[in-house]
């Protein structure tokens, strides 16, 4: 530039380098001081977080138990629990109680168990002796008379009783029976005149005194279905071949009494075979 175009140039351009370097020191100066303040804004706003969510709960959660020993039971203020009675205290303790003991139903007791002793059913019937003679040739003390001119070996006619008294509480009637035991003659007498529906005689299990024959009522309809739901409570059953081979619904076995003998399997005692049963 020219010595004149300098010299005619305006006031406000010709500053003097003093005055350019303060303007530009205070620039600097505005710039740091908004730096400094959207620092200690956000710092602000990061300590009040913290503060908020993690200082104050964390101090809130620890004060309750600041006097914590002097609740653990066998703690000593001033002595450091052990980790598990502190966690654990003393142990529980038991309460004693007052509540009764339930009663045992008979019926109940009778489904769950097929060794029955008596019945209150089947007054003076007592198989704890056991039982004792052949097939169609049992000793009277191995029977009892369960109604209806039926007789029943002993373990299995107190097992009768107890499911014929809940039949009765359900139809408001004893089960019609047309047999029960039967001795070797009426075994023969029965082959006579049911031809192969009747078993050879001497192997009948009505022979055994565990089977039974009901009425055509009751072998069918309501009543049987009942039986078949309930009878097996009391060990008493319509065999599977009662189902198939033969169709006889009416005819009922002790299924314990013929599992002990092995009616259906290799050790099946025929009326040639004495038998005596242990108590």
């Amino acid at each position: 530039m020219s010595t004149g175009a300098r010299a005619s140039a305006p006031p406000a351009l010709r500053k003097s380098r003093r005055e350019r370097r303060i303007l530009h020191t205070q620039e600097i100066q505005v710039r740091q001081t908004h730096r400094r303040r959207k620092f200690l804004t956000r710092s602000g706003v990061l300590a009040g977080f913290l503060l908020a969510m993690v200082v104050y709960p964390v101090m809130g959660t620890l004060t309750p138990y600041a006097g914590a020993v002097e609740s653990v039971p066998g703690a000593v203020a001033g002595e450091n629990p052990s980790t598990a009675r502190a966690l654990l205290g003393g142990g529980p303790q038991l309460v004693e109680s007052e509540l009764p003991l339930p009663e045992a139903d008979a019926s109940s007791v009778l489904a769950t168990a097929f060794e029955i002793d008596v019945s209150q059913h089947l007054p003076g019937c007592d198989p704890i002796d056991g039982w004792e003679g052949y097939n169609g040739r049992l000793t009277a003390d191995s029977l009892c008379d369960v109604g209806q001119g039926e007789q029943l070996r002993n373990d299995a006619a107190v097992a009768f009783a107890e499911l014929n008294n809940r039949f009765s509480q359900e139809f408001g009637r004893d089960i019609c029976l047309i047999d029960g035991y039967r001795t070797l003659s009426s075994q023969y007498a029965t082959k006579r005149s049911r031809g192969f529906l009747a078993a050879t005689p001497g192997t009948s299990v009505h022979g055994w005194g565990l089977a039974i024959d009901l009425c055509s009522g009751d072998a069918s309809g309501a009543p049987k279905a009942w039986l078949e739901e309930n009878g097996a409570l009391w060990g008493w059953v319509n065999p599977s071949w009662a189902k198939s081979s033969k169709w006889e619904p009416w005819h009922f076995e002790y299924e314990p009494g013929t599992d002990e003998l092995g009616v259906y399997g290799s050790s099946y005692w025929s009326s040639a075979d004495a038998y005596r049963s242990s108590d």
